[in-house]
């Protein structure tokens, strides 16, 4: 994961300072420096200075350092000078396929003695070690700041956006229908479903599928709609109510479709029905409500018996049906 850096670049030779958003290494770093601060004498280098430790930044590793020192600043700061030129023999290194330029002279590596090398050796491990730890901590660090809520082989039905990132949007009543969280605010889905607000990914989708089928989910009922109303006397009350169903959709309704009371948005309660024929579309059939509490009425009353038309998943078809009577 890489780090994000913004390095501000202060000359003390005059000048204005310039800001450079995640250099990628050090000769990046000396582009940029280059670019901003010109130096047209050949016998004069610039010379890089960290604020903060007072150390000369020189080549990548010193470059490597410096970020992982200051990985938790928000901006790192540099004092730039033009310094005169060492006379001395350059030294061309390639690390980490990079060329840089080092004002030192390094011994061959046949050159170095055992204890050179074993303390060589050391500080490559010990680089390689912080690396790993520089890795590990900034993974930690982003999972506690920015945590990502993934919702494996869960897809948007409106953009297509493979595995839902962050909040899931799932429809109680039309199977399979998800949403991500930029389509549930620009949905013209039908009102009168509910979505589900899934924030974790479900380990069983099964699982939620048959606790969906074994809830039923009761919209918000709409008052201002115009229900069917219907009359009786309270001198001759019966029990029994005719009702005319018809098939506006584009499927049929089988055997197994039921008209069910709501019972808790209900005063008077009427009986549950299951079809006895197959509806085709744009045909109708006629259906008895039983009201279990008629007896308890009284006279200059209205009172409301609220249904839905379900399939056999219990899911609701078309809008819901008002009834109110009147008992005069």
């Amino acid at each position: 994961m890489k780090i994000s850096t913004t390095i501000k670049l202060k000359p003390d030779f005059g000048g204005m300072s310039k800001k450079i958003k995640d250099p990628e290494n050090f000769e990046s770093l000396m582009t940029s420096i280059e670019k901003n601060y010109k130096n047209d004498d050949p016998n004069k280098i610039y010379r890089i200075k960290d604020l903060k430790t007072e150390k000369i930044i020189k080549d990548q590793n010193d470059f490597e350092y410096l970020i992982l020192e200051n990985y938790t600043e928000k901006e790192i700061k540099l004092l730039i000078s033009i310094i005169d030129k060492p006379k001395i023999p350059e030294y061309q290194e390639e690390r980490n396929h990079i060329s840089f330029k080092s004002n030192l002279i390094l011994p061959k590596q046949e050159e170095l003695s055992e204890e050179e090398q074993i303390k060589q050796k050391i500080r490559e491990m010990v680089q390689t070690k912080l690396k790993v730890l520089e890795q590990s901590i900034i993974e930690d660090i982003s999972k506690e700041i920015n945590p990502i809520i993934i919702h494996k082989g869960i897809n948007c039905s409106i953009c297509g956006k493979k595995d839902i990132v962050g909040i899931r949007y799932k429809c109680a009543i039309c199977p399979n229908f998800n949403l991500c969280e930029n389509c549930e605010e620009n949905t013209d889905h039908d009102d009168n479903h509910v979505l589900l607000k899934i924030k974790e990914p479900i380990s069983s989708e099964k699982n939620l599928e048959q606790k969906i089928q074994n809830t039923i989910i009761i919209p918000e009922i709409d008052f201002k709609a115009e229900p069917i109303e219907f009359y009786f006397k309270a001198s001759n009350l019966i029990n029994i109510q005719t009702v005319t169903l018809t098939n506006t959709t584009n499927f049929i309704w089988n055997k197994k479709t039921k008209f069910i009371c709501i019972k808790e948005k209900s005063n008077l309660i009427g009986n549950d029905i299951i079809l006895e024929e197959e509806i085709k579309p744009g045909n109708y059939t006629n259906i008895e409500i039983v009201y279990e509490n008629m007896e308890k009425v009284k006279q200059n009353n209205e009172y409301y018996s609220f249904f839905r038309l379900i399939d056999e998943n219990k899911k609701q078809i078309g809008k819901l049906h008002i009834f109110k009577i009147h008992i005069t």
